[in-house]
């Protein structure tokens, strides 16, 4: 939605000023540490859905961002005007990296890009182990997909099961293993049966590694 996308550059300009997105490079094998401000919904109020975080050894542009490396486990944005930070691993430590970030809104209408960061990856000290995490379903509504991305400390069961607002089990839309790293889970919005389901709220369980949380997905036709 065009008015939208305007009032989130705007958003973005504002919350991504020099240095509102910047890296750190932590004391850790091969990463960074991101910092930025969260932006809204709609303008400067509310709150955006999701992240879509890239890094790449050549400067990003709006032309090439979908090209740079996209950063998985990115959880669910904070309320407009949060403090956000987010440490990326598995980077090639000595190595100089651009980052940057767009977000969504509940239309999943993408916003401008933010400003350009940079930082040289280190690799001084003991790296930080990656912790359990699991984000918020994108787009929320979703029409025709959503999308979990998270990251796990070590490897473990990773299991999303999805429910209708009564309690009847939908579909299990993720069982079994997954290696320690970042990933994301997809839902083609499907029941067990393979039909499409009714559009509504439904509530998704999910056990991450034996940590379990429960997020609610509403789905349009």
């Amino acid at each position: 939605m065009r008015p939208y996308r305007r009032q989130v550059l705007m958003l973005v300009l504002l919350a991504f000023l020099p240095m509102s997105l910047w890296a750190l490079a932590r004391a850790t094998t091969g990463s960074s540490m991101l910092h930025w401000t969260a932006p809204g919904d709609d303008s400067i109020s509310g709150r955006a859905t999701a992240y879509d975080m890239r890094y790449s050894q050549s400067p990003i542009t709006a032309a090439n961002f979908l090209l740079a490396t996209r950063v998985l486990g990115v959880p669910a944005p904070k309320p407009a005007g949060s403090a956000e930070s987010f440490l990326i691993t598995n980077l090639v430590a000595g190595t100089g990296y651009y980052y940057a970030i767009k977000t969504a809104d509940e239309a999943a209408n993408w916003s401008n890009l933010s400003n350009i960061a940079h930082s040289v990856a280190d690799n001084v000290g003991v790296g930080t182990p990656l912790a359990y995490r699991l984000s918020g379903p994108w787009p929320n509504p979703a029409r025709a997909w959503a999308r979990w991305s998270y990251s796990l400390a070590a490897t473990g069961a990773v299991e999303l099961v999805a429910f209708d607002i009564a309690g009847r089990r939908v579909r299990r839309i993720s069982t079994g293993l997954r290696a320690a790293g970042q990933g994301e889970i997809a839902w083609d919005l499907r029941d067990d049966a393979g039909a499409r389901v009714a559009p509504g709220v439904y509530l998704v369980r999910a056990t991450l590694g034996g940590h379990a949380s429960v997020s609610r997905l509403a789905v349009t036709s």
